[in-house]
């Protein structure tokens, strides 16, 4: 075999390693043929949190706004992929088109696309300059988010994060459904798409290393404007990094809101603004992010890759959104959904293991 032969063939085995390590990262054609638009993901190390109030708060701070790295409470995360962006109406509806359901002998087509947020919408206008197809999708309910996690998987041929037996719908429009009620386990050997836990996604938000100074920002990279404090609903500090309520006309803080039927008065396309010190874009802001947990309290002491509350009615949802006050974009500002809620400013992005 010649230099040249074996240069190639070197290669093409790297190339398949990397596939197989890192699978959660490389695009793929699913097995029914249409490409999948697959999220864009990035590394991101995991560590050993020694929990702490944040720089910006005090001992008074209502505890949604404590996150959970609270003091006296240690947290061992493993290293994960993060989607590098919130998933887009593009990437749902390559993996959504033609899913369906089943509850009680009766087969339901699942909406592509359930955004509030579409070309032509009357009342959440397209920015100027942004890409429809690039605009986060919303309108998903936690269940429709972890079904798109494990159909996602399996269009890739990774194995599904969970396992999903889907009890109730609920009708979007006239082409298709919303799942409003089921029952979801983890399977915690899988290697595929799911929601990231809360400490993942805060990890992630604040930069993912404790000892930087990013770490203590208000905002996922940025820090709050000087002379505002953290429950300032105005907050120029979030306009580097963030689409929020007093910002989302222009860019800029302003003391007008947008209207219905006017520029600036729903979702922009991801990647916009600034990324945080990991390349991760719009944590702060835009949509609010479903999280894999139920939302509860945040005890004190040591657990390795903590996943919520052992019970509860409400799911997690994480980083503000185009039609939320600053505050609700910090980092540490622990919000909650019923799982079947849906909103024009309610998305998700997507994990999955570094490694199995």
């Amino acid at each position: 075999m010649n230099a040249m032969k074996k240069l190639v063939l070197a290669g093409l085995v790297l190339l398949a390693s990397v596939m197989v390590l890192a699978g959660c990262k490389m695009e793929a054609e699913g097995p029914q043929g249409p490409r999948v638009k697959v999220p864009e993901m990035v590394s991101v190390t995991g560590g050993i949190i020694e929990g702490e109030l944040p720089a910006w708060l005090d001992e008074s701070a209502e505890d949604n706004y404590k996150g959970v790295f609270i003091k006296d409470r240690t947290v061992i995360l493993s290293s994960f992929y993060m989607g590098k962006y919130e998933v887009t109406q593009e990437e749902y509806a390559s993996v959504m088109a033609g899913q369906t359901v089943t509850v009680d002998g009766t087969t339901y087509q699942l909406e592509s696309n359930p955004s509030s947020c579409t070309e032509g919408s009357a009342e959440y206008t397209l920015f100027e300059g942004d890409k429809q197809e690039k605009r986060p999708v919303e309108g998903v309910t936690w269940y429709d988010a972890v079904w798109y996690c494990n159909a996602l998987s399996e269009k890739v041929n990774l194995s599904p994060a969970y396992i999903i037996e889907v009890t109730k719908v609920s009708q979007v429009n006239e082409k298709g459904y919303s799942i409003s009620e089921a029952t979801v386990t983890l399977n915690e050997d899988a290697n595929g798409y799911r929601l990231p836990t809360e400490a993942e996604w805060e990890y992630a938000a604040r930069g993912g290393n404790p000892d930087a100074e990013a770490w203590d920002f208000t905002f996922s990279g940025a820090d709050t404007a000087d002379g505002k404090s953290y429950t300032e609903s105005k907050n120029a500090g979030l306009d580097a990094v963030g689409w929020y309520w007093y910002n989302t006309v222009t860019g800029t803080t302003e003391d007008t809101k947008p209207t219905e039927g006017n520029q600036g008065y729903g979702t922009h396309q991801v990647g916009k603004k600034e990324a945080n010190t990991l390349g991760i874009y719009d944590m702060s802001g835009n949509v609010f992010e479903w999280c894999y947990d139920l939302y509860g309290t945040i005890n004190e002491g040591e657990e390795k890759d903590p996943q919520g509350a052992s019970s509860g009615s409400s799911r997690v949802r994480r980083g503000g959104s185009w039609s939320s006050f600053a505050y609700y974009a910090s980092v540490s500002f622990r919000g909650l959904n019923y799982p079947y809620s849906r909103g024009g400013n309610l998305g998700f992005r997507v994990v999955c293991a570094s490694s199995k």
